[in-house]
């Protein structure tokens, strides 16, 4: 079983909402982006995957899409969510991976690091499959049915998806709502279709 960790860092964004829709997996909507720079501005040129354009347009709610936000050079932590892979995963490798060639994710695991900060586990998962010219039904995966009140580590969530698993494909549309203020880390643990 294969394992892929991102740290979700929100703990400086200041939105109007207090909250950014981040879309996990953008199903088969373009998210790319080409920033030239070179102007004279502040903006260095750079190539990312972050644009919720076109998945707002085809009527999905997304205010970011997650990619590496260390590979953007204009990033600014309090107008966007931070994404970052955890040990030898990277954002978009994942991301490729589920575009490319799927996976079953049996479990998802979710470790808050703001534990004064219980906001992320009023939030739900958003699970739809992206059909172009139509927007999908939606599924959800609301998390306060998976904290355990009589745990000692209320920080933490699992998610145990082994008797119907996930199945990521290039057509799934995954979305969390992150509070401002908010800092965790989201672990899918799946096989390769």
């Amino acid at each position: 079983m294969a394992q892929a960790t991102f740290d979700i860092d929100a703990s400086a964004t200041q939105t109007e909402a207090g909250s950014t829709k981040l879309c996990l997996l953008p199903g088969v909507y373009d998210t790319m982006t080409f920033t030239p720079g070179g102007d004279g501005g502040s903006k260095q040129p750079a190539l990312t995957f972050n644009s919720p354009e076109a998945l707002v347009k085809a009527g999905y709610a997304a205010d970011q899409v997650a990619d590496d936000t260390d590979l953007d050079p204009n990033f600014d932590a309090t107008a966007q969510v931070k994404v970052a892979g955890v040990g030898r995963t990277n954002y978009r490798s994942f991301r490729n991976t589920a575009q490319r060639v799927g996976a079953s994710v049996n479990k998802i695991i979710i470790q808050n690091k703001v534990p004064e900060n219980q906001d992320i586990f009023d939030q739900q998962i958003e699970v739809a499959k992206t059909v172009i010219g139509a927007r999908g039904g939606m599924d959800f995966i609301t998390l306060q049915n998976y904290v355990n009140v009589n745990a000692y580590d209320r920080t933490k969530i699992t998610i145990d998806l082994s008797e119907e698993p996930l199945e990521i494909t290039p057509v799934v549309f995954l979305a969390i709502n992150v509070p401002d203020g908010s800092h965790f880390s989201i672990q899918f643990q799946f096989n390769p279709l």
